[in-house]
């Protein structure tokens, strides 16, 4: 209404104006006429994206390199490579210095106390190394400014370039890896404690029967290195009667029969094993062939038993002289295989006595007649010296008793 108002107050003639001046045309978005503002800006937009790229080429070297930057010297990139360098051969021999001895420290006080195993104990010094790397940064950084290394005064630009790159990362390698090597010169210093390194057998072993006299980890290791594990199946024969046995074996699990002219005479059993033996046979412990360790003439004559596995065994087995030259090297492994005997024997008289309680078998009074025959030959040789009377006492003894050749041989 107000437009129309306003139209009316014109005069006549601008009214006439207005009704034959051409309207302007206005373009709309899908109207592109040739010549047309729309299109002229359209193209203008196109060209500079096209431009815009070989521009951006145009400002690079050949190198790949922005040609308004310069590029550094020989002289700058080695200042830059030492200057990057150098802190990291301190970081790493820093590193490996600190982790070594302080896991090598963990591995032989709490690593054997706990049953840490060694990369456990290794872990542990990595740990202790890393935190004394936060506070040993700065002053690796301090030292190695007083050594004289020079800035290579390089300009932000400069650092960013490839090259500059390259050489700054390929110096961090080189440092570090040095610093590494540098690092482990404990090594040189320290045992090999590779000779720790148990299985879970061996272990359990050494908990069970060595630990409680105090041998130390390196000397049973010493120990096992000497012997050899070996396995045997149910009836495979361990030791042969009538051959020299000039070994002794440690039972870890199973159990081996002896026999004497087909008859069981006892058995041997692994500590393992101890509970699951019935408590009417005799038995011997675990070790096969130690009273040679004791008397050298049982070294000397043939073994008398036949022992055969009566279920599957492990056991260790060492050489007479292999494990002689082991008691002599270490006092405690001595006391230890000395202690062991002892307990097998008391063990097994223990045992004994119980079975000579219950009602008697032919095998237990073939026991008692052997104890009561060997009793008087002991007293008869006491003196050192056999005399006729004494001669024809064992024989009338041997008579009654009905003693025979093999009794005599047991």
């Amino acid at each position: 209404g107000k437009s129309m108002k306003r139209l009316s107050r014109l005069s006549r003639g601008h009214r006439s104006w207005l009704a034959t001046c051409p309207r302007p045309r206005y373009l709309s978005n899908k109207r592109k006429d040739v010549g047309s503002p729309y299109t002229d800006l359209q193209s203008t937009r196109q060209k500079d994206r096209t431009e815009r790229p070989e521009k951006q080429k145009a400002a690079l070297s050949s190198s790949g390199e922005p040609q308004g930057t310069q590029l550094p010297t020989r002289r700058q990139l080695w200042q830059l490579f030492l200057l990057s360098a150098v802190p990291f051969v301190g970081f790493g021999f820093a590193d490996n210095f600190i982790m070594i001895v302080a896991g090598d420290a963990i591995d032989n006080s709490i690593g054997l106390r706990l049953g840490l195993s060694t990369l456990a104990a290794a872990g542990l010094g990595n740990l202790i190394s890393d935190v004394c790397g936060i506070g040993l940064g700065e002053v690796v950084e301090r030292y190695s400014m007083r050594l004289g290394l020079k800035d290579p005064k390089l300009t932000p630009e400069q650092y960013t370039l490839r090259k500059t790159r390259w050489v700054k990362s390929l110096a961090c390698i080189l440092g570090i890896s040095l610093g590494c090597v540098l690092g482990m010169i404990p090594l040189l210093f320290l045992d090999d404690h590779k000779l720790y390194f148990f299985s879970k057998e061996e272990e359990a072993l050494y908990e069970a029967l060595f630990l409680k006299n105090n041998v130390p980890p390196l000397a049973f290791f010493n120990l096992i290195r000497k012997g050899k594990w070996k396995t045997a199946e149910p009836g495979d024969v361990i030791v042969n009667a009538g051959q020299r046995f000039d070994k002794v074996l440690l039972i870890r699990t199973g159990v081996a029969v002896a026999y004497f002219n087909d008859k069981e005479v006892y058995l041997y059993h692994g500590q393992q094993t101890d509970c699951k033996v019935p408590s009417n046979r005799p038995r011997r412990g675990c070790v096969i062939g130690g009273t040679a360790l004791v008397d050298q003439s049982v070294a000397r004559s043939v073994y008398k038993n036949k022992v055969i596995a009566e279920e599957e065994m492990h056991y260790m087995e060492w050489t007479l002289n292999d494990l002689k030259s082991a008691m002599e090297e270490d006092k405690h492994i001595r006391a230890a295989i000395f202690s062991i005997l002892y307990r097998n024997l008391i063990t097994g008289l223990r045992i004994e006595k119980k079975i000579k309680k219950q009602p008697s078998s032919a095998y237990s009074q073939i026991m008692e007649k052997r104890e009561e025959y060997v009793s008087v030959l002991e007293a008869v040789l006491a003196d050192g010296i056999v005399h006729p009377a004494e001669r024809e006492l064992v024989e009338r003894f041997k008579e009654k008793h009905a003693i025979t050749r093999d009794i005599h041989n047991m």
